[in-house]
């Protein structure tokens, strides 16, 4: 019996959304096998089967009993926070299920298993016309979903509202205009800089993909992960899948060259663990275990990708591990591995982005959906829009789609309206940095030691984590922080640290 719900009709309600959790769990389960080892010809069987459960998870929200429960403990009083974070996600959930026809949630659960083994295809090979339908069939979906949920001013804002509870077009707009100037700015200053280098040396040396295993391995360790509820694999684009308070699975990628790109995707895919592996136990198998706020998310796999795997302390204490990973990187020093690490130039792949272009790499995938679902483009001109928009943002254009349109996954998953997540959380990673400054001093020198990584961990837990999904993004900032979520702390972060280094 859980010490955080007491109320007689939130206990029913979880009693009966078991059934809902166990679906979830196979269904997550079954989505982690597709990325990771499941043969190519498995698209259309898993899409048979996603689909099925896709509409048994609605028929249970449906369920005239489960709903009756539902709506009787939004009339209720005196719940606890845990209590109403419950009924609130639940609402909503049987707010939206009732609105899809069965069919469509079949439809587009088949339409996404398929296109994903579709798009890592096409990434390999170059291939955006074998994707292009498949693609043009889930924007029609999302215009589908946009309309069935209903909107106020904008379809996207249906779908930001499935990733970030409550935000708009509206808001994301906001939030790009207040920190577009000042990356505009600082991004000058640094191309002003004699040490600017578009391309550092290190990032063209071969690796050896054994060692690289070895050292994420190690990276692993040294957090302070256990084997026997965090598993790492390898995919085509870097991922988290959460199950329950004792189990998550991550993967990572290897490239020929520039070794960075997989030790700080291990960091970044552990942050997102950590906060499922963390959440209290005491609301294990409920709505609320884990977070599913994407920007609280992506705080917390920044936080660990930039403030730590990128911090000078994690260079040096890993540089031995580092530069065994290829014959060519014992010539440069743990300086030029700090520098490296933290390289600001433009580049054509967002995951291996630094700090200050990242930003840009979301703002042109958010105009492209917003325009895509509001039909102001088509699919077919994707590739000539996306390369223009770098060129226009980031002064360059790539030279193949794999670099380019067919870069991320998200699409071929149905996922518009996750990009704009990233870089809220990016900001808010820097209020969390400057939090356990406060508390706990310098994160370089708490870094240095595991004593002091388990320090953060258990920060973390206490005024994040182990909340779980009980408040929404902005409730659980100001629960944290006591003020409004800010760009302030991540300005300062921003211009300190780059400056310093230009």
């Amino acid at each position: 019996m859980s010490k955080v719900f007491k109320n007689k009709k939130v206990i029913e309600i979880l009693s009966e959304y078991k059934n809902i959790w166990a679906l979830s769990y196979l269904s997550n389960l079954a989505d982690w096998d597709m990325n990771v080892y499941m043969p190519e010809k498995g698209a259309d069987s898993h899409g048979e089967a996603m689909a099925k459960a896709s509409t048994m998870i609605q028929s249970f929200y449906l369920d005239e009993k489960f709903s009756k429960l539902i709506k009787e403990a939004g009339e209720e009083k005196n719940l606890n926070d845990a209590e109403k974070g419950v009924v609130r996600l639940l609402s909503k959930a049987l707010e939206d299920f009732s609105k899809f026809p069965p069919e469509f949630l079949e439809e587009l659960n088949k339409a996404t298993s398929v296109a994903q083994g579709v798009w890592a295809k096409a990434k390999k090979e170059n291939d955006f016309k074998s994707f292009e339908p498949h693609l043009e069939k889930l924007v029609e979906l999302a215009r589908k979903q946009a309309d069935y949920v209903g909107y106020k001013d904008h379809p996207y804002d249906a779908l930001l509202d499935n990733y970030e509870e409550g935000l708009t077009t509206k808001d994301v707009e906001r939030f790009f205009d207040s920190i577009r100037p000042f990356l505009v700015d600082l991004l000058a200053h640094i191309k002003k800089s004699p040490k600017f280098k578009k391309v550092h040396p290190m990032e063209l040396e071969k690796i050896n993909l054994k060692q690289a295993e070895k050292l994420n391995k190690k990276v692993l360790k040294y957090f302070g992960a256990d084997e026997k509820e965090l598993r790492l694999d390898v995919s085509s684009h870097p991922f988290s899948q959460a199950f329950v308070p004792t189990h998550a699975r991550i993967t990572t990628r290897y490239a020929d060259d520039d070794i960075k790109s997989t030790y700080t995707a291990v960091a970044h895919e552990f942050g997102h663990a950590l906060y499922d592996l963390q959440s209290d136990p005491e609301i294990g198998y409920s709505p609320i275990e884990g977070g599913d706020s994407l920007g609280l998310q992506e705080s917390q796999s920044r936080f660990w990708e930039n403030f730590v795997s990128r911090s000078k302390i994690f260079g040096e204490k890993f540089y031995n591990d580092i530069v065994r990973c290829g014959k060519e990187l014992k010539k440069y020093s743990a300086n030029d591995l700090y520098e490296y690490v933290n390289n600001v130039a433009p580049s054509l792949i967002r995951v291996e982005a630094d700090e200050v272009t990242y930003h840009f790499h979301i703002m042109i995938r958010f105009e492209i959906e917003k325009d895509l679902i509001e039909g102001k483009i088509e699919v077919k001109d994707l590739p000539k829009i996306w390369n223009t928009k770098y060129k226009e943002y980031l002064g360059i254009e790539p030279e193949t789609d794999s670099q380019g349109v067919l870069q991320d996954i998200h699409w071929s998953c149905g996922s518009f309206g996750y990009f704009p997540t990233y870089s809220t959380g990016t900001v808010l990673s820097a209020t969390w940095a400057e939090l356990i400054e406060k508390d706990l001093g310098s994160i370089n020198e708490i870094v240095s030691s595991r004593g002091g990584i388990s320090k953060i961990k258990k920060w973390l837990r206490k005024n994040l984590h182990a909340y779980g999904n009980t408040y929404p993004f902005n409730d659980m900032v100001k629960k944290a922080t006591g003020k409004e979520f800010s760009t302030e702390p991540w300005k300062k972060y921003l211009e300190a640290k780059y400056k310093a280094l230009y």
